[in-house]
């Protein structure tokens, strides 16, 4: 078989499979509601947020980390947003997964000179 007909095939296995069957199911209740939609948006933007500025070394001020702190306790305490973020995490965790099987396969492949960067 192809490598592009396995890619399909495997997409094809990641969508009907339970863990993001269960994340669209999350997904899909969050949306439903607009306090529960706005409370993980503001959640995300703000993770997102920080780890930009972890990843530019930008100092990351103590207001920041207490308004993500405050939401996550916010999420934590929610089950329908807390289920979404779980839900996401999962399908995070295997997509994540596969890249890395992916990437040890075709570690051969990089070129030259770039498993010697420091990333």
């Amino acid at each position: 078989m192809a490598a592009n007909d396995l890619a399909h095939e495997l997409a094809r296995t990641l969508k009907e499979s339970d863990e993001f069957k269960q994340f669209l199911k999350s997904k899909e209740k969050v949306m439903s509601d607009v306090n529960n939609h706005k409370m993980i948006r503001e959640f995300q933007l703000r993770q997102w947020e920080i780890r930009d500025a972890q990843m530019l070394e930008a100092e990351i001020s103590e207001e920041k980390q207490q308004e993500l702190e405050r939401l996550y306790s916010l999420v934590s305490l929610n089950p329908t947003a807390r289920e979404y973020l779980e839900a996401e995490f999962e399908v995070s965790r295997m997509v994540n997964d596969i890249q890395k099987i992916i990437g040890e396969a075709i570690q051969d492949a990089m070129p030259i000179g770039f498993d010697e960067l420091t990333l």
